[in-house]
């Protein structure tokens, strides 16, 4: 199997689809890159998701993502810190601007969202989360300067 899992092709706008682990792909409605993580993920699976929602920035041009964490489960430090200090840079490079987080179920993987994203702060990057997919693809579509921000977003 490829990294990217059962893969449709990036033609079809799917980037990433691994039963269990995880779906990332081109939400046209929305104009954002979507990952809805299934489950859990070792660090190979992590990263590959990762890369292919970077992949799906660039291919897209895109400043927008949505991330659906209600069943992602905690991630290790070394993956947090591999976010942190590998994938945000380069996604923040390639223009995503504006970040939609629907919360984990979890309180342990909330607590490490939050880490991650702190560490972003001070930048133009903007993160806001919701309870269900319907309000942050909401958020996301509103242009920024009639969108409220949210209490937990960061700008």
């Amino acid at each position: 199997m490829s990294p990217e899992g059962e893969k449709r092709g990036e033609a079809d706008n799917v980037f990433f689809n691994r039963p269990g682990v995880a779906t990332v792909l081109w939400d046209p409605a929305i104009q954002a890159v979507s990952t809805e993580w299934h489950g859990w993920a070792d660090r190979a699976e992590f990263v590959a998701v990762l890369e292919a929602s970077l992949r799906a920035l660039k291919k897209h041009h895109a400043s927008k993502g949505l991330v659906d964490s209600r069943r992602q489960r905690a991630l290790p430090w070394p993956d947090q810190d591999w976010v942190s200090r590998q994938w945000f840079p380069k996604a923040i490079a390639a223009g995503l601007s504006r970040l939609a987080l629907v919360v984990p179920e979890s309180e342990l993987v909330m607590k490490g969202i939050e880490e991650v994203v702190s560490t972003v702060q001070g930048t133009s990057f903007e993160v806001a989360y919701f309870a269900t997919c319907a309000e942050a693809s909401k958020w996301l579509t509103l242009k920024a300067v009639d969108s409220p921000t949210p209490a937990s977003s960061i700008s």
